[in-house]
């Protein structure tokens, strides 16, 4: 018999509250679990919802429909009860997958579904979803666990971005995080995947440091490299530069988009041994919350350059990219102190107050300031509806 649980009502959502993600689930080696950015996106937004002191921790969650549509980018899409069910429906598919090696010998294997069941009607507001009591540890682990917002996940467009945020963001206060190429194929399920696989393809490796990672080789790493080999020493970490798309000339991918769109800054290298890159280093720093008075000054005076040039430069018809010139660039953004709104969240807007004038005390008005009346409404800045009546909107 299904326990009865209380339902907890959600019909806003908070950009700004942080989600906890906990450290459990990145065990490289130890724990797998991949999902689409939309899987992704909504068991973030499930975690959010949990109170950590509330004596039921797991309720069951009633969301309102259109705020989850919205919050999912759905709103607009025709498809989207589909999209919906077929997002719940990965969300139950794929589980939380573990193997491990057991504390007195032996190794085991388990798997977990993150949300027990689920039902939403087109005619009904609300979207129920039971989560599964199993994951608890893993999503109320709180001795370490990654604090991310959703005004910042939301723009990831990629599985890849969501899976490495929430990790990255933890490893900020460490600086580095250094990670073996192998144990992260067997965490993101790449040894699936005969592209990354070297006994397959001997660009396996090139492959995942290019459309996993999001990183290509700069010239700095392969001087130190020169530099290194002459010398007979191992060569220095340096970042490398973040994957320019060949055909587009687009600077794209995984790490690209966490550093654009997030509130961190991330770069790679990746570390050989012997011949074969084996390693990947990660420099993580959170931007500035702030610019300082010098700095302003010179953005103001960079600004105003540019203004001006533009005014007298010939105009250039081609299609210009979007993208920052450089790494440093981005590095040198600040957190947008107004993050694109998350449109589920919608705060409550005071309905504006109207005020009705009679014609009389218009004329009052007017006699008291020795004005006409047409003058008397235009300083009282009054407006007339499709009744005639003379009205005020504070």
């Amino acid at each position: 018999m299904k326990e009865e649980k209380k339902e907890m009502k959600i019909t806003k959502y908070n950009q700004d509250k942080a989600v906890r993600v906990s450290q459990d689930l990145y065990q490289l080696g130890k724990i797998r679990w991949r999902m689409s950015t939309l899987a992704y996106r909504l068991l973030f937004a499930l975690s959010q919802c949990l109170e950590y002191r509330s004596p039921d921790l797991f309720p069951e969650l009633g969301f309102d429909k259109q705020t989850l549509f919205k919050y999912m980018g759905l709103e607009n899409n025709k498809d989207c009860y589909n999209r919906l069910a077929e997002t719940l429906n990965e969300i139950m598919e794929k589980p939380l997958k573990i193997a491990q090696p057991k504390k007195r010998g032996g190794y085991y294997w388990a798997g977990y579904a993150w949300i027990s069941s689920y039902y939403f009607s087109t005619n009904e507001k609300f979207v129920t979803i039971r989560l599964n009591d199993d994951v608890k540890p893993f999503l109320l682990n709180l001795k370490q666990y990654a604090s991310i917002q959703p005004k910042y996940y939301i723009r990831l467009s990629t599985e890849y971005q969501n899976w490495f945020y929430p990790y990255l963001k933890n490893a900020v206060k460490l600086g580095q995080w250094r990670v073996s190429i192998d144990n992260l194929k067997l965490a993101l399920s790449l040894d699936e995947n005969s592209s990354y696989d070297p006994t397959k393809n001997k660009n396996a490796t090139e492959n995942i440091l290019k459309y996993v990672v999001g990183i290509q080789i700069s010239e700095e790493a392969k001087q130190e490299q020169r530099q290194a080999k002459a010398a007979g020493r191992s060569p220095r970490p340096v970042a490398w530069n973040y994957y320019v798309d060949k055909k587009t000339g687009e600077t794209t991918g995984t790490l690209y988009g966490i550093t654009a769109n997030t509130d961190i800054n991330v770069s790679a290298c990746a570390v050989k041994t012997g011949r074969t890159y084996t390693d990947i280093i990660f420099f993580i720093s959170m931007k500035k919350q702030h610019l300082s008075k010098a700095q302003k000054m010179a953005e103001v005076e960079r600004n105003n350059a540019i203004v001006d040039y533009d005014l007298v430069k010939p105009k250039d018809k081609r299609k210009r990219s979007n993208n920052p010139a450089s790494m440093q660039d981005l590095f040198a953004q600040i957190v947008p102190q107004e993050a694109d709104i998350n449109p589920a969240y919608i705060p409550d807007v005071p309905k504006p107050k109207v005020f009705y004038y009679s014609k009389e005390e218009i004329e009052q008005v007017a006699k008291d300031g020795k004005m006409p009346f047409s003058e008397a409404v235009k300083r009282l800045r009054l407006e007339t509806d499709e009744q005639g009546r003379y009205y005020k909107t504070i």
